[in-house]
């Protein structure tokens, strides 16, 4: 992970305190959400995934764990994490909002071609590749397709999400 000026200037956990204050306020557009983190834009570049629950702790942990390890360039880079894992900072991408974007970018013709494509990194992390099938799940930065969404380990859906009568719940975006 890069080192931030915000880290010598104001300290680590001052700046996610700011951050959970400028939420509580209202001062950050809201993205979206799903059943455990919503999403807010920061205004530079960046967006912040803040933890509704224990679920939405567990996704952020997994995103920056699989974000220290990655060199395939497929995921949004974490540029920050709160110690508590309830604030993970993520470069911002534009919205897609048709899988078939995604398709064309990789040359397949639906979604069985691009999880053969992207399987050895799907499995590598223990990732469920149906979610790689949902346009909401991806984003685009500098033209190139991205997963944005990359918390949901089959780890994370048998200990938070089993039993619930749910897989995940859709994440829905807001529009502006």
């Amino acid at each position: 992970m890069e080192k931030y000026q915000w880290k010598q200037e104001i300290g680590e956990s001052d700046y996610f305190w700011q951050i959970a204050s400028q939420i509580d306020r209202g001062t950050y557009a809201h993205l979206g959400e799903g059943s455990s983190r919503a999403v807010y834009d920061l205004g530079n570049g960046k967006v912040v995934k803040a933890a509704k629950n224990s679920r939405g702790i567990a996704q952020n942990n997994v995103e920056f764990q699989i974000a220290l390890d990655d060199k395939s360039g497929l995921f949004a880079k974490v540029r920050g994490i709160s110690e508590d894992f309830r604030y993970l900072i993520m470069d911002k991408a534009s919205v897609i909002e048709d899988i078939s974007y995604v398709w064309d970018y990789y040359n397949v013709r639906g979604n069985r071609e691009l999880f053969q494509k992207l399987g050895g990194v799907s499995s590598k992390y223990n990732l469920l590749v149906r979610d790689f099938g949902r346009a909401v799940n991806w984003g685009q930065i500098d033209g190139k397709p991205i997963i944005i969404d990359y918390g949901f380990t089959r780890q994370v859906q048998k200990r938070y999400y089993r039993g619930r009568g749910m897989s995940k719940r859709p994440t829905r975006r807001i529009q502006h």
